[in-house]
């Protein structure tokens, strides 16, 4: 629905550069030409979450841009991502709006550009339309998403304050012990977050492979921690031995 609606927006715009004003400054034909490209290219990108949330592999993205598949990735895996976290729903729940109202808005404009054109084009292509039964289910699996998004969000927000927390220790060469509790804590935090990743395949099955890729870096960051903590460990440990031996001399 967010591609329809930027669509719409998008034919409006296209349509305001038809005249012809003799008057206009230097210019800004062009800069309204630079103007609609870019909007095309925030279509270009709703296309592709669109593409995703239908089930779309990147493969199949890949090969439908021309380019490799972790190009594809690279360049939207952000987008999906983010439309992700912000719950998959153009309005919050307590918006006076609703998709299924925009999309039968949609479906009068597209018909009246051509009497040959179907009456509900754009609606009838909604789950909640073809599938009536199965919007309670899916309210369901987006409430739980939203739910696991959430503690994603809190969780984020804590791994970036032990991060500092762990910066200004190493930066001000504090003691091992402490560097090596600091380092514990960030991998606890990763396990966390990676564990919710992996709830997340299941919530929203559609972005499965951007959530394992996700608790993958976190189970990397993990291991990362872990080794680090046991290195400035075992160097604590053998500095009193040292000390202890330099002093028998």
């Amino acid at each position: 629905m967010r591609f329809a609606l930027h669509a719409e927006g998008l034919s409006k715009e296209a349509l305001d550069l038809l005249p012809i004003d003799p008057a206009a400054p230097r210019g800004q034909r062009l800069r309204r030409a630079l103007a609609l490209k870019k909007e095309l290219d925030e279509l270009v990108e709703r296309a592709v979450i669109a593409e995703r949330e239908e089930g779309t592999t990147w493969a199949q993205l890949a090969d439908a841009t021309g380019i490799s598949k972790q190009a594809a990735h690279e360049r939207w895996a952000g987008n999906v991502t983010a439309w992700a976290a912000n719950g998959r729903t153009m309005f919050p729940p307590d918006s006076q709006h609703s998709t299924l109202e925009v999309a039968r808005r949609l479906d009068q404009v597209y018909a009246d550009l051509d009497s040959r054109h179907s009456q509900d084009a754009v609606s009838s292509g909604l789950e909640a339309v073809r599938f009536p039964g199965a919007a309670a289910a899916e309210a369901a699996r987006r409430e739980r998403a939203t739910g696991l998004h959430t503690r994603l969000a809190l969780l984020d927000e804590r791994l970036v304050t032990a991060y500092d927390e762990w910066k200004l220790l190493n930066d001000a060469g504090a003691r091992q012990g402490a560097r090596v509790e600091a380092l514990h804590r960030l991998a606890a935090l990763n396990e966390e977050i990676a564990a919710l990743y992996e709830e997340l395949t299941g919530a929203e099955p559609e972005l499965a492979d951007e959530h394992r890729n996700s608790a993958e870096r976190a189970r990397t960051s993990v291991t990362s921690n872990r080794e680090y903590a046991e290195l400035l460990a075992a160097k604590a440990e053998a500095a009193p031995a040292i000390t202890s031996s330099e002093g028998t001399r």
